[in-house]
């Protein structure tokens, strides 16, 4: 009878940290994508939800768009800074105050 180990004898039995980190740092390269174009309709939308948000306290959900990945968050608006073009806004999950700069936002859609 052969005894044979399977697929282990074909996995590699060291890696160094180095190796391990740069695997990683590949994975995640693949998973990045480019930042999508917005027209002025768009725009336009955003900016009329987030002044819905902002005057009536409604929550709305926010598109985020930061190096090369997406995030989405339910919050209600409480000020903005044109300024320094950037919105204050409360998260409904953890119900704390946090900036987003206007340039990173990408959605903005009612609840």
């Amino acid at each position: 009878m052969i005894r044979d180990r399977g697929k282990m004898k074909w996995q590699s039995a060291f890696f160094i940290p180095e190796h391990v980190k740069m695997l990683k740092d590949v994975e995640i390269d693949a998973n990045k994508i480019s930042k999508p174009p917005l027209d002025e309709h768009q725009l336009e939308e955003i900016q009329i939800v987030i002044m819905e948000s902002l005057h009536y306290t409604l929550p709305i959900k926010i598109s985020t768009w930061e190096n090369g990945f997406t995030h989405h968050m339910t919050a209600i608006v409480d000020t903005l800074d044109m300024i320094k073009r950037e919105i204050r806004v409360e998260a409904q999950k953890d119900y704390e105050m946090k900036c987003i700069h206007i340039e990173k936002i990408i959605a903005a859609e009612r609840i």
